[in-house]
């Protein structure tokens, strides 16, 4: 088994090495947490609940989106148990809970699909993700390219990654080392350590193995305070648990003190925000002044933030859910799960696919009941690509008194999943490629204007019409000019529904 890191050499002199210092005198310990914890006695999470008008969510209201509910609706299809999730840029990834494989669901995709096989564990920060290999220890990174995961080092005994920087601890505990973005090159820059803690920017806090004392590294180390149960830092702040994890306490590097700014938790972690769960597993949302926090979740079996992005693991670890509230509300939308048992081969995807890009109602209706079972979140055993910006010209026509975005939705996947499957020159040559796809359009909206607007279907028609020909020239004429056809076929129909 190879070392850690490859060390890079540097000089001898006052800068070549900053090692993680220990305490000099008493006076340095003077921000200790058990002080801190002794004078932030009352403050609890009920109390510091930001808006009354929500207050009812401590006393266990559900959250909108529920995560038992959530996480069972797989109409017979298994999912895949997971066991972590992190997050980086606008992705989130998910550790099958049993180390074969990592899955990434990102906004592009809008599924979940297999990057990795054997993994050991995931570390995450700003757009990067980070994988441990099994058997071997060491770490790679992700290049975006599913499978491509090259090793940058060795084994470690822990990590922490920022938005630009890296940093681990060797096996051993003695030493913390910086990853130099370049092959498999690393570099000291403190002693023994033993937690490793970042937020977004390059700012590093480590904590001392005898004492518990935390430190930080900006270029050089300074002490910060004494123990606590486990800290976080956001893009401007650093905060910390007391050790009896009565008191979630926010460091000011001015003043070189701490406050207190939440009572009694469970745990906290950050990226741009803090959060927090209390005892009983609910989670919170930090709003910047001590004593104000709004309840987000409920008990999950994981969180995991990457800048003002959130999402959580469902009880059952068969879920993941993205926030998409205001702050200040329950809301999540449910990103489903990786579909369990063995891949899809090529011939059974291609058929599948084959089903959903004909003419006609049958093939219709095969696409239809596939969206459907994705937006409930079953998992999609042949990770299609469910993402939409429903035929892109559709958001800047003022002219929408008819709702064809189901049918742009199908052309969408239909368009994007012959690309991934076939390439581009295929999509563009082929006779069941882009110029299939788009009569499939035209047909899709026809027939929307037959079942839907039976009142004004000549009207609804002409509009489907120029719908098509936008969406069938949109890749030849400029896109402004597309909106300007649609501009000029007048205001809505007397009596339109959407």
């Amino acid at each position: 088994m190879t070392s850690l890191f490859r060390s890079r050499r540097t000089g001898q002199g006052a800068n070549a090495h900053h090692p993680v210092p220990a305490p000099r005198r008493k006076a340095s310990r003077m921000l200790c947490w058990s002080l801190v914890a002794a004078l932030s006695g009352g403050v609890g999470w009920g109390a510091t609940h930001l808006h009354t008008t929500h207050s009812s969510a401590l006393q266990g209201k559900p959250d909108t989106v529920a995560i038992a509910a959530a996480s069972t609706a797989h109409d017979g299809i298994a999912a895949v148990d997971l066991e972590q999730i992190v997050a980086a840029s606008d992705s989130v990834y998910a550790l099958a809970a049993n180390h074969q494989a990592v899955y990434e669901w990102s906004p592009d995709q809008n599924n979940w699909l297999k990057v990795r096989g054997a993994t050991q564990k995931l570390y995450a920060g700003g757009d990067s993700v980070y994988a441990i290999a099994t058997g071997s220890g060491d770490i790679t990174k992700y290049s975006g390219e599913p499978g491509d995961w090259p090793r940058i080092g060795g084994p470690g005994a822990t990590f922490a990654a920022t938005t630009k920087h890296l940093y681990g601890i060797s096996p051993n505990g003695s030493m913390v080392m910086e990853y130099s973005g370049r092959g498999e090159t690393w570099k000291k820059v403190g002693d023994r350590a033993k937690d490793l803690y970042t937020g977004p920017d390059s700012t590093l806090y480590a904590t001392n193995p005898d004492t518990g004392n935390i430190y930080k590294y900006d270029g050089k180390w300074s002490a910060v305070g004494g123990p606590g149960a486990t800290f976080a830092v956001t893009d401007n702040n650093f905060y910390g648990l007391t050790p009896d994890r009565t008191s979630v306490v926010e460091y000011d590097a001015d003043k070189k003190k701490w406050r207190t700014v939440g009572g009694p938790a469970g745990n906290i972690f950050a990226s741009d925000t803090l959060y927090a769960t209390n005892r009983g597993g609910d989670l919170y949302k930090y709003n910047g002044r001590p004593g104000l926090w709004n309840r987000l979740s409920g008990p999950a079996a994981a969180f995991a933030t990457n800048g003002n992005l959130l999402y959580r693991l469902a009880p059952d670890h068969r879920s993941v859910q993205k926030y998409t509230g205001n702050g200040a509300t329950e809301k999540w939308t449910t990103l489903g799960a990786p579909a369990a048992g063995p891949a899809p081969s090529r011939a059974e995807k291609t058929a599948r696919f084959k089903s959903m890009n004909q003419s006609g109602d049958e093939s219709r209706k095969v696409w239809t009941t596939a969206n459907d079972e994705h937006l409930r979140g079953v998992p999609d055993p042949f990770e299609f690509r469910w993402s939409t910006n429903y035929c892109n010209v559709v958001r800047d026509i003022p002219f929408q008194e008819y709702d064809f975005r189901n049918a742009c939705a199908r052309h969408d996947f239909l368009s994007r999943n012959y690309r991934d499957m076939y390439g581009e020159q295929a999509f563009l040559d082929d006779p069941d490629g882009q110029r299939h796809i788009d009569t499939i359009l035209r047909d899709d909206m026809l027939e929307t204007c037959k079942d839907r607007f039976p009142g004004s279907q000549q009207l609804c028609q002409s509009t489907a019409m120029a719908y098509y020909k936008g969406v069938a020239a949109v890749s030849a004429v400029p896109h402004s000019f597309i909106v300007d056809i649609f501009k000029g076929l007048g205001g809505p129909p007397p009596g339109a529904r959407r």
